[in-house]
């Protein structure tokens, strides 16, 4: 007698006839002979959502900017721009200085362009970063500064009269200039640096370190599938014979409601096609079913296994996907005597 059984992620099982709630395929008259489980290792497909992920980049200095006021730097060789580069501060170790002058001073730098714009990125914020001292205990003040569209734009006046260094910041949700959302090419475009005026000319604002931090969310509409095991096949202990192990994919139509298209790669070990180029089959929307062929059957365990593929959503808002949606496919196993 013929017996077959599905199996959802859920757990779920359904038969045809039923013997054993773990057997699968045909009963044989020494037993069952092959059982399988869910794996505890299945794919994150959460991971997929496309909402909330944010991110943030570091820019630094690397290049003078329109404004080079401060009088001193130390060491006194090179640029302006590499006394306050460093990542983390090295504080006393380079800076530069208003020592010699006795009013406002602004430096400004060019920054490093943002590397890991995709074009998926929306900006929400830059917060301009500038660490600076008293030479000794007295007043003296500074703020952040930064220039775009040809117009420079100053944070609040941070009093300070310590010698100790202290970190100060200003964040610009959006572009001053505009009174939007920073773009990426006023981003790459953009100087950042630092307006101080010391107590007197000996007693100078001390800076040594300035860097603009870029704020965004991302949503990737796209990308490659997470990688988990589905099944875990296990023969019978006194069963030799051939296995053929098929996968369906049953929810469709629910998939189509957030998919543009999902390729996923199956693989199960030691099967004829684990001995193919590639070595997986692709389940998808379209095919709906995978079949693997296991000769002999004498591991202990076969594993089925989504080790890659890709996918496309319909966009980066799920309120725009179909009523019913999901993002985690719907697998059956089915095994059978080959």
């Amino acid at each position: 007698m013929i017996l077959l059984a599905l199996v959802l992620t859920t757990g779920t099982f359904a038969y045809t006839y039923s013997y054993s709630s773990t057997t699968l395929g045909s009963y044989m008259a020494e037993g069952p002979f092959a059982t399988y489980q869910l794996s505890t290792n299945q794919p994150d497909w959460d991971s997929i959502l496309p909402e909330g992920e944010y991110g943030s980049e570091i820019l630094v200095p690397n290049f003078a900017g329109d404004n080079t006021e401060f009088p001193s730097q130390f060491p006194a060789i090179g640029e302006h721009w590499d006394k306050v580069d460093e990542q983390p501060a090295d504080d006393l170790g380079t800076y530069v200085s208003t020592e010699g002058y006795n009013s406002w001073a602004r430096d400004l730098y060019n920054l490093s362009n943002f590397m890991g714009a995709s074009g998926s990125e929306v900006i929400s914020g830059v917060i301009v970063y500038f660490r600076f001292a008293a030479g000794g205990s007295y007043n003296v003040k500074a703020m952040a500064a930064l220039k775009t569209n040809g117009e420079v734009y100053e944070g609040p006046t941070i009093t300070y009269n310590q010698p100790s260094f202290t970190t100060e910041s200003w964040e610009c949700l959006v572009n001053p200039y505009t009174e939007e959302a920073w773009t990426w090419d006023e981003i790459n475009d953009l100087q950042a640096g630092i307006t101080a005026r010391g107590n007197s000319t000996t007693k100078p604002v001390i800076c040594t370190q300035v860097y603009v931090q870029v704020n965004y969310e991302y949503s990737n509409t796209q990308g490659e599938v997470p990688q988990g095991v589905l099944f875990e096949v296990n023969p019978h202990p006194g069963y030799t014979g051939d296995l053929l192990v098929k996968i369906y994919l049953t929810n469709t139509a629910d998939l189509l409601k957030a998919y543009q298209y999902i390729n996923m790669k199956i693989y199960v070990a030691d099967s004829i096609e684990a001995g193919y180029t590639p070595d997986y089959e692709i389940i998808s929307i379209e095919t709906g079913v995978v079949t693997f062929n296991i000769i002999g059957g004498s591991a202990d365990s076969y594993f089925v296994q989504l080790i890659g593929g890709s996918y496309r959503l319909i966009s980066d808002n799920p309120d725009e996907w179909g009523a019913g949606w999901t993002l985690e496919p719907d697998f059956y196993c089915e095994v059978s005597q080959r």
